[in-house]
């Protein structure tokens, strides 16, 4: 075909030059469809309009793409390059912090002791509550950008500690406002049933009513949340009572998720698969028939996402980690997330739970990897746009430091990412010496 006619590839931004091309998303084989790392040595991603428009190989890259005037071209010198991460569970807005309660529960008191004497979650709540609304929105653009230094795109933003109509509602919009403009795309949640308020303490069924009808319809009707959320836990709330929360949230367009079995087993599991949530997160206690339950072929019904979050079990100390092998092993998808949040796990490093994915969860290097991208990003049903390099998705790109895909996960506590794009466009650049 004569350069007259050859079909090009117009783009904006080509990353060529890569060790690897992790494009992160899934392939075809004489097996079917099969999840890998979609490697491709020495690799190239173009974009062009904040989308990627193509990815393939080096040598492929001058016959099929051409660069338009004004464009970027870089080279990646044998880094690896990869999907923007995706951070599918944070509690993102709060003031004050829990210190003090690490300190108690070094010196021996467990979460629920803490939380039963006033500590906990209500501690946070009081704290939060009492903060203006330029301060929250100060907090939570603060966490948005040393999310993106870490090369996070994408962030879930959960409320949950508010825990009344007018306060949930102002940290949804606390959500909306800062997310209007900041780089990184926000993902709102509503967890109204984070905790009972001490407000409600002898009547958590009264609560419940008021969740399901007045903050869900209130947080729908105003556009604030994408998913609804609750804590299925012993202290906080009952499964039927969750079931409640959930089943209203879906009747107004909120779609379920769920905190399950993470202090104690609690069926949370199994109530996320039946009510087709989009993920169940925690899972340090869940069972057998749970790991089944996720695990089962849903062609009808959406299996939900296991979320682990070895960075809460970790802090806290307490109990065993979540089954990720059981639940890899029978065929359920599982993300790793950081749960940021000041009382069980106050960390914003998603590359510290790849590690923990591995030394703790035993988990592979391409099974953390795929857990920090696409699928998370199908933990918050936003895969069709983020999570992976494909053709028609958003260009979320990082280079990394590293040059091989086993250090990723290797070099643990460190901030591996050397640039970020969001959308196409460079918005962290970093080297030796630190952010520029």
């Amino acid at each position: 075909m004569s350069e007259s006619t050859q079909a090009w590839v117009e783009a904006d931004l080509i990353i060529s030059g890569a060790g690897e091309l992790l494009t992160c998303a899934r392939v075809s084989s004489a097996l079917g469809a099969r999840s890998t790392l979609g490697a491709i040595p020495g690799g190239a991603v173009a974009a062009y309009d904040g989308r990627v428009v193509w990815t393939g190989s080096a040598e492929a890259l001058p016959e099929e793409v051409r660069l338009v005037r004004g464009g970027q071209n870089v080279d990646a010198d044998g880094r690896v390059v990869m999907p923007g991460l995706v951070e599918c569970h944070a509690h993102l807005a709060f003031a004050g912090d829990r210190a003090d309660e690490f300190q108690l529960r070094v010196a021996g008191a467990t979460y629920q002791e803490i939380a039963a004497a006033g500590g906990g979650i209500m501690s946070t709540v009081h704290a939060t509550r009492a903060a203006s609304d330029e301060m929250l929105r100060a907090l939570t653009r603060r966490r948005l950008d040393h999310f993106l230094r870490y090369g996070v795109t994408t962030v879930e933003a959960k409320s949950g500690y508010g825990l009344s109509q007018e306060q949930e509602l102002r940290l949804l919009e606390v959500y909306r406002d800062v997310a209007a403009a900041h780089a990184v795309d926000v993902v709102p949640t509503l967890l109204a049933a984070h905790a009972v308020p001490v407000e409600y303490s002898d009547r958590p069924d009264d609560y419940v009513k008021m969740i399901v009808k007045k903050m869900i319809p209130a947080a729908a009707k105003h556009k604030l949340a994408k998913f609804c959320d609750a804590f299925c836990e012993k202290g906080a709330f009952t499964p039927e009572q969750c079931r409640q929360v959930l089943e209203a949230g879906s009747e107004h367009g909120l779609l379920p998720k769920l905190h399950a079995d993470q202090l104690s087993y609690t069926g949370g599991a199994e109530l996320a698969a039946e009510l087709g949530a989009v993920s169940a997160d925690h899972l340090d206690h869940v069972s057998e028939a749970g790991v089944a339950a996720l695990a089962a072929s849903g062609a009808n019904k959406r299996l939900p996402v296991a979320v682990l979050l070895p960075g809460a079990t970790f802090f806290l100390g307490e109990g065993g980690h979540a089954p990720a092998r059981r639940l890899l092993d029978a065929g359920a998808r599982v993300a790793l997330s950081t749960d940021l949040n000041p009382g069980s796990s106050p960390t914003q490093n998603l590359w510290l739970m790849a590690t923990m994915g591995g030394s703790q969860l035993r988990m592979t290097a391409e099974e953390v990897i795929r857990a920090i991208t696409i699928e998370a990003a199908a933990a918050l049903a936003v895969d069709d746009e983020v999570g992976s390099l494909e053709v028609g998705k958003k260009a979320d790109i990082l280079i990394l430091e590293e040059t091989r895909t086993s250090e990723i996960p290797y070099r643990y506590g460190m901030n591996p990412v050397w640039r970020v794009y969001k959308d196409g466009r460079l918005v962290v650049k970093r080297d030796l010496a630190g952010e520029m």
